[in-house]
């Protein structure tokens, strides 16, 4: 009996990973040509970062596919991608050191590196950008998805 107690989860979190990785790779595989089509009109802008065309991707994902893969679980993918960014947070700050560092904070580095319009973050080619806060804006708008098409659900059962 305890044995099917310890394996409960275990699905769960395999779904949960499995919504993420749609999310994430779906987005960018769906968006990455309407992306490169509207950075020119986001370049150097506080949306830039955050990929607009590859959340809204993601979005759409969410909400027309997640429900296929229970959509209880996808509303919860937004976990992976905040864990995901602390990752990035915590890689960034690390090796920080004022000496070479353009900004004054070790937070300041973070935020413009993950953050920032791209003339904060050239100094590393804005690739945490991609590696980070893509797949966390990513994940967080597939939550928005689910979640909206978990209310639609309801909503028609009612």
């Amino acid at each position: 009996m305890e044995d099917s107690v310890d394996r409960a989860p275990l699905p769960w979190l395999v779904l949960l990973a499995l919504h993420f990785f749609l999310a994430v790779a779906g987005g960018l595989l769906i968006g990455f040509l309407p992306e490169a089509l509207v950075s020119r009109a986001n370049y150097n802008t506080g949306l830039e970062p955050y990929s607009p065309a590859i959340a809204a991707s993601a979005l759409l994902l969410g909400y027309f596919v997640s429900y296929r893969l229970r959509v209880k679980v996808a509303m919860w993918t937004w976990t992976i991608g905040v864990l995901w960014l602390v990752v990035g947070v915590n890689e960034l700050t690390r090796h920080w050191s004022a000496s070479w560092s353009p900004e004054k904070t070790r937070w300041g580095y973070a935020i413009a590196n993950l953050f920032g319009p791209t003339i904060k973050c050239s100094d590393s080619e804005c690739l945490y950008e991609l590696l980070f806060t893509t797949p966390f804006a990513a994940s967080v708008m597939y939550s928005i998805g689910g979640y909206l098409r978990n209310r639609q659900l309801l909503t028609r059962s009612c």
